[in-house]
């Protein structure tokens, strides 16, 4: 089935119906509002993993996976628990649920997945291509389907005719994993952005750029030609939290810090925004550098930036609802290194549970 897309914006049409992008930073879902989403780029979990498993000599992927499983199966209770949606898990009706299931990785961009055998309560086989994060997107099927059957499952990979096969099987039992979901938003702040917006489909205007294609199940930021995808707002802060779990914070926060620093570069310098070279930025070219960086994160649900400040050699962000307190500090330090030409030091507090406060200098 060919993608329906907005004819005076050309954005995803099923997307624009499905969130909302508020004044405060957020998008959420229409129809379950405690639903956060964000934007990330895509590589940008798989090459943090890539770097904390160049660390430590092992491989570290599987083990955000049962976290994420867990994860995805409190989503799924929470949208099938409303009265509207709880027919999903009766008969023919899963079926439905089954194909909603495998058309969500394609419209947010974590790749192309297809169905390609379904025995409700005993089997699923899907088509996986082009995932954002195998191990991830394993996962959040996963999940989905032990949510939509309300019984365990297994899963396994398999290669048929050069395609990657995900198998789920019904199980006695799922592994005796933890349940540490403690990783929910606090209340949203209220803010009062203004936002463009298409008036055919209300999504900001600015997003315009986004391209979505469905047969490879991807986003690509037009601008850069570099894949983007809309995750759970809580998928982020999962996979650095297990991580950290499993290695300490000592050693993860410098690689994350210094993954998300690079990717705000390349962005930043892709863009235009900031030049190539390193050069001396007056006040006027460093505000207006900072204030385009402010003005990206809502439009990708990250926060609300309420308040930014610099000087010669320094910088204080305060973002309201912030998705992940390091990787905005890591945005923070990474475009602050591109303006002042040095190395930073970046500190973050919480005045209160909504907020956070990034104090960025040189290092010494």
């Amino acid at each position: 089935m060919p993608m329906e897309k907005c004819r005076k914006c050309g954005f995803h049409y099923i997307m624009a119906k499905l969130f909302s992008w508020n004044d405060n930073g957020t998008i959420t879902m229409r129809n379950f509002p405690d639903m956060r989403t964000v934007i990330i780029e895509s590589d940008f979990i798989d090459e943090l993993f890539s770097r904390v498993e160049a660390q430590m000599g092992v491989s570290l992927r599987h083990i955000v996976f049962e976290a994420q499983v867990n994860a995805s199966i409190r989503a799924v209770d929470t949208q099938l628990s409303r009265p509207l949606f709880r027919q999903g898990r009766r008969g023919s009706f899963k079926h439905i649920g089954a194909w909603v299931n495998s058309r969500i990785p394609i419209w947010s961009g974590m790749g192309y997945t297809r169905t390609v055998l379904y025995e409700p309560g005993k089997r699923y086989e899907a088509v996986v291509a082009n995932p954002f994060s195998k191990e991830l997107l394993g996962a959040i099927i996963l999940g989905s389907f032990i949510s939509l059957e309300k019984r365990p499952f297994t899963h396994s990979w398999r290669k048929v005719d050069g395609h990657e096969i995900l198998v789920l099987e019904a199980a006695e039992s799922r592994p005796e994993v933890s349940e540490r979901l403690d990783i929910g938003f606090p209340p949203a702040k209220p803010g009062n952005l203004q936002l463009e917006r298409c008036r055919a489909c209300g999504t900001p205007a600015a997003l315009s750029y986004l391209r979505w294609n469905e047969d490879q199940g991807i986003i690509i930021d037009s601008r850069r030609g570099v894949r983007v995808t809309f995750l759970d707002g809580y998928v982020p802060t999962l996979v650095i939290r297990e991580l950290a779990e499993e290695i300490g914070e000592e050693l993860l926060h410098p690689l994350v810090m210094e993954a998300e620093k690079d990717y705000t570069k390349a962005h930043v310098r892709s863009l235009g925004i900031a030049d190539t070279a390193p050069r001396f930025y007056s006040w006027e070219e460093r505000n207006a550098v900072y204030r385009q960086v402010m003005e990206m994160l809502p439009l990708w649900g990250q926060g609300n930036p309420v308040d930014f400040q610099h000087g010669n050699g320094w910088l204080r962000v305060t973002v309201e609802n912030p998705y992940n307190d390091l990787l905005l500090a890591g945005r923070m330090a990474g475009v602050f290194e591109m303006v002042e030409g040095l190395e930073a030091e970046v500190s973050w507090e919480r005045p209160d549970e909504a907020t956070l406060t990034c104090s960025v200098a040189p290092q010494g």
